[in-house]
């Protein structure tokens, strides 16, 4: 798919959030496990919803919320961050250096040891095979009930969540120097068609329409 409007400017990717600084390009619908902040001081921006729309200078799209951002004329902000991280503060009136300064010291509100051990065996095992029973067993559960806490603690599948962290390393591989195929390698993805997918899936964009073009940095804490 070719877009017009291209994507330029700056991405943090830090741990268990992003920030990205400059010009929004083309996206599909598309549905991110992230909550997104939309900051504009110059300009009102637009997010369309399968059944609403919504314009002004600051914007919430919720997790996993279908959505397009439209194309920006000026510079914005946008900020990811993982649900886990918020306890309900996304609906706080914050500046975009408040919410930075904020989640430079944030924490996971995660106090569950057993979904603590289980997130920590999914990332461990991101290069290769991650399964039910593998990340049950970590959490020491059945399978059912882990999956059902699981989805009450994370908001989305096993699966999903995998994908996602996934993109994750992916996208920080490519911050790192790596093209599309290290990338997808190195996150255990089939092949780069797949992260190539997911990331289109994720944000409305392939990783050659965007992450490769927008200059990047990582975090000193790992962003996975």
């Amino acid at each position: 798919m070719k877009y017009g409007a291209q994507w330029q400017g700056e991405l943090l990717l830090a741990q268990g959030w992003a920030h990205y600084h400059g010009l929004a390009g083309d996206t599909t619908f598309h549905a991110h496990y992230p909550v997104q902040l939309v900051f504009s001081e110059a300009a009102e921006e637009t997010v369309t919803f399968d059944d609403r729309q919504m314009v002004g200078c600051f914007l919430l799209v919720p997790s996993n919320a279908k959505h397009i951002l439209a194309p920006s004329q000026v510079p914005l902000d946008l900020l990811y961050i993982e649900p886990t991280l918020l306890e309900g503060s996304e609906n706080e009136s914050r500046t975009l250096s408040e919410w930075l300064s904020a989640l430079q010291q944030q924490k996971t509100t995660i106090d569950d040891t057993r979904m603590i051990r289980a997130l920590e065996a999914i990332d461990d095992g991101l290069g290769g095979k991650v399964t039910l029973d593998m990340v049950a067993c970590a959490a020491g559960m059945s399978k059912s009930s882990f999956t059902k806490l699981f989805r009450a603690i994370i908001g989305m599948p096993l699966r999903r969540y995998v994908l996602w962290r996934r993109l994750n390393v992916a996208v920080a591989a490519i911050g790192e120097g790596a093209d599309a195929t290290q990338a997808a390698h190195k996150a255990g993805f089939a092949d780069s068609a797949h992260f190539s997918r997911t990331m289109r899936e994720t944000f409305g964009v392939s990783p050659t329409d965007s992450v490769l073009k927008i200059q990047m940095t990582v975090a000193e804490t790992p962003a996975v």
